[in-house]
């Protein structure tokens, strides 16, 4: 028996119908991300170690940045901001096409939602970008937590979900999924490198991330295991 069979047999048979195997796994993420971020908040508000770690990275990077990586890394940024809202309409038009109402649905909420409270964080906590005398890219708005590696987490990250859903094969589920997570980590590479993030930010922007994608998915798995659950054929 492994790790998540335990889980749900921990749980009392009359509870199945809400607190499902899924629901326990996504509060049990949530409330991780929740941690991390908390700390983050409390390194960066307070001034603590991660602050001068922050600084110390960008001027780094900083220094060692050349015309070829700081064009290759504008590229790179692309797939996290305006690639990624063309592609993620087209995914939803593609729901949209197959009468998919309620992937549809989801899949708004899960983007346009992020992007939501990406925007609200940033006007809370207002912490400024990283400041050069010479910068490579200028960005105008707040800092914490990045909006290209929150959103590229749940944007690609649900794209991830929908197609290991789709297929039947767990070594191409694999690969779906490790190639998400390189696509994710080198667009947060890439802000921080083009020295218009710290480092914080990133981690901060995957954090609520997780957060946000995670309850997404439970909902909507706990939305579809409802209607199969009411369904004349079950």
């Amino acid at each position: 028996m492994n790790v998540l069979q335990r889980i749900e047999k921990a749980i009392p048979e009359r509870l199945h119908g809400f607190f499902t195997l899924y629901v326990v796994v996504g509060l049990v993420v949530c409330t991780i991300s929740l941690i991390i971020f908390g700390k983050l908040v409390d390194g960066v508000s307070e001034n603590e170690s991660i602050v001068q770690f922050d600084i110390a990275l960008a001027n780094a990077l900083h220094n060692e940045a050349t015309k070829g990586s700081t064009s290759a890394f504008l590229t790179i940024s692309l797939f996290g901001g305006t690639l990624l809202f063309i592609w993620s309409f087209i995914v939803g038009l593609v729901f949209a096409w197959k009468r998919q109402w309620l992937g549809l649905i989801v899949w708004t909420i899960t983007i346009v939602g992020g992007e939501i409270l990406n925007s609200l964080l940033k006007v809370f906590f207002a912490r400024p970008r990283p400041t050069f005398a010479t910068p490579l890219v200028i960005e105008r708005f707040y800092s914490f937590p990045s909006g290209h590696a929150m959103m590229s987490f749940i944007a690609y990250g649900m794209l991830a979900y929908i197609i290991c859903v789709l297929l039947k094969n767990n070594a191409l589920r694999l690969l779906v999924v490790l190639a998400a997570g390189f696509v994710i980590l080198a667009i947060g590479v890439s802000r921080i490198a083009l020295g218009v993030h710290y480092f914080s930010d990133v981690a901060a922007g995957f954090t609520v991330a997780a957060l946000w994608l995670v309850t997404c998915i439970t909902a909507w798995r706990y939305v579809q295991q409802r209607r199969a659950a009411h369904s004349p054929t079950a």
